[in-house]
This record gives C-alpha cells, sequence and structure tokens, in this order.
C-alpha cells in the first residue's frame, strides 16, 4: 500500500484552516494504521516461521526416535534368544591393587554367543579380610546397553562363578549364570555360561 505523505504543517503563526486540520489528523491516523499493520505482519511472520521451525524439529525428533526405538528392537532380538555365551573381559583386573572394591583397572570386552556386542570395560574388586573371597564386578558398555556381572572367587573351594547383577536398554532383564577363568597373570577374564530373559 503506497504512504501518502501528510500535508505540510504550516510555519509558526500561519492560522490553519479547519479543512487542513482535519486532512493532517487524517493523514496521521492513516500513517499510524499503516505502521500498526506493518508490525502486525512482521511479528505474524516470526510467528509463523517460529511455528514452523518447532514443528519441522518435531518432525525430524519423531522420526529419529522411532527408527531407533525399531532399531533398538532390532539389537534386543538376539539378547532376547538367550543361550549360551562367552565373554572375553581384558585389562580390567590388572592396574591397581585395589582389595576394597574400589576401581581395579580398565579394558575392553567382546561377547559372543546369547548376544554379540564388544566395548570398553571396567574392574572393580574386592577381598575379605581372610582373602577367603574375592569379589570382581565387572561393568561392559556395549553398543546395546550395559551389562554389570559379579565374579565370586571362593579361593578356599577353588571355584569362580558369575551372575549378571543389572543391564540396560536391550539387556534390561536379562539374567545369566556360568564359571569364570583367569589367565596366567590375571589380566584376561573369561567368562563362559548362559543368558536368558
Amino acid at each position: 500500500m503506497r504512504v501518502t505523505a501528510p500535508p505540510r504543517p504550516p510555519r509558526h503563526g500561519e492560522p490553519l484552516e479547519r479543512e487542513e486540520i482535519a486532512r493532517l489528523v487524517e493523514a496521521l491516523i492513516e500513517e499510524a494504521r499503516q505502521r500498526a499493520r506493518r508490525r502486525r505482519r512482521t511479528r505474524g511472520a516470526v510467528v509463523g516461521g517460529a511455528v514452523l521451525a518447532a514443528a519441522t524439529v518435531f518432525a525430524v525428533f519423531e522420526r529419529t526416535a522411532g527408527s531407533q526405538n525399531s532399531s533398538a528392537g532390532l539389537d534386543a532380538r538376539p539378547a532376547l534368544a538367550g543361550g549360551k555365551v562367552k565373554v572375553v573381559i581384558a585389562g580390567t583386573n590388572d592396574r591397581y591393587p585395589v582389595t576394597n572394591g574400589g576401581l581395579a583397572g580398565t579394558g575392553t570386552f567382546r561377547a559372543s554367543g546369547a548376544i554379540t556386542d564388544a566395548g570398553p570395560a571396567l574392574g572393580y574388586r574386592s577381598v575379605s579380610a581372610d582373602g577367603a573371597l574375592i569379589t570382581l564386578r565387572f561393568i561392559t558398555k556395549g553398543k546395546k546397553g550395559t551389562i554389570t556381572y559379579v565374579v565370586k572367587i571362593d579361593t578356599t573351594a577353588g571355584t569362580s562363578r558369575w551372575t549378571i547383577s543389572s543391564g540396560t536398554k536391550a539387556y534390561a532383564g536379562m539374567h545369566g549364570k556360568g564359571t569364570e577363568r583367569e589367565n596366567a597373570d590375571y589380566t584376561v577374564s573369561v567368562l563362559k555360561g548362559t543368558m536368558s530373559r
């Protein structure tokens, strides 16, 4: 819309006619209306843009979440199957000589069989006062979730058995048990046994 310039105001001391005053007032009112319309259009464009951006972000988020859920469902299938499993954990029992349940070392793990996964691992060690019981807690973090294994080594009986104490994501609710063996310098633990939901 074309804006017409308001009539020139009179110089000081020049008399104003009624029609001139009316025209001047009308022009000023029209100019104020046009400014208000422009502001509303600008605000509407900004709000519309914000709404469009929010809708786009929400759609992308929903699509991404859906694909993650569907891939998580696919990843969970092997974990649900259950069966025999072998977990090799290296480098988590040889860094710090702790006996109070603290961090003994950081390393890696690789699982095969009922689950197939790999990634970093943490090892914690505690030893009873009489040395008859050693407890190792391995926390393994793979692509499909985290599993915490607890190994109880009875030095008197010469047995070493593991169980699953917790799991997340695809491994939530997993149960497992079996035996644990170590290499000669205790740097590698091999857990063999079974897992099920």
